[in-house]
């Protein structure tokens, strides 16, 4: 009679050590397929090792990748702004944002480089959008939509550089430090051009 009852019962220790053994397979092998997760950068797996190995931390990295796409909207900008804007004040300008972003975007591609972080090298499709719906203007509503879109853009670009400074990077920070004195120039003479318009 006792070995009818001992029978089952040895049965059911049998199944639950093994149930035990397969809970502890599968979460060591969720343990690792979490960790193996990797995030995404332009459609492609990163690991983080770019930040580590650079001793670039994400704060640094996210104000490399904002300034990058701040650049090329300004060139892009620029060099429609060369071809339909009316006022020479306006297309002086946009020669100076050509020359000065090419110069400043040139330095950060470099300094991206040499901190492995990955930059955008095209704009976004909404802000692509808006610079196809600024080559259909021209003449005096060019300028002023140009000029405006200016003070709008530098205000905020003062803001993002600001951030710059206070990155741990020391050549992050200098960067930073001597680009933002060019933007904050770029902002005063958008504003007086602004002004000046009619």
């Amino acid at each position: 009679m006792k070995k009818i009852f001992l029978l089952p019962t040895a049965f059911a220790l049998v199944l639950s050590f093994g149930s035990c053994q397969t809970a502890d397979k599968k979460s060591s092998m969720t343990k690792d397929s979490v960790a193996g997760d990797t995030p995404m950068v332009n459609g492609n797996h990163v690991s983080g090792i770019e930040s580590t190995e650079s001793g670039l931390d994400e704060a640094g990295a996210t104000f490399l990748r904002k300034a990058a796409i701040g650049g090329i909207m300004e060139v892009e900008a620029a060099k429609i702004a060369a071809k339909n804007a009316k006022s020479t004040e306006v297309k002086d300008f946009a020669a100076k944002m050509l020359s000065d972003h090419t110069k400043a975007n040139t330095e950060l591609k470099a300094l991206a480089k040499d901190k492995k972080i990955i930059t955008a090298d095209a704009l976004p499709a909404e802000d692509q959008i808006h610079l196809d719906e600024m080559k259909k203007m021209s003449g005096a509503a060019f300028d002023k939509h140009y000029m405006d879109m200016m003070v709008n853009d530098h205000d905020k670009t003062v803001a993002l550089f600001k951030t710059g400074l206070e990155n741990r990077d020391q050549s992050v920070k200098a960067w930073a430090s001597n680009t933002l004195k060019v933007i904050e120039s770029h902002d005063e003479m958008a504003k007086k051009i602004v002004a000046g318009l009619k």
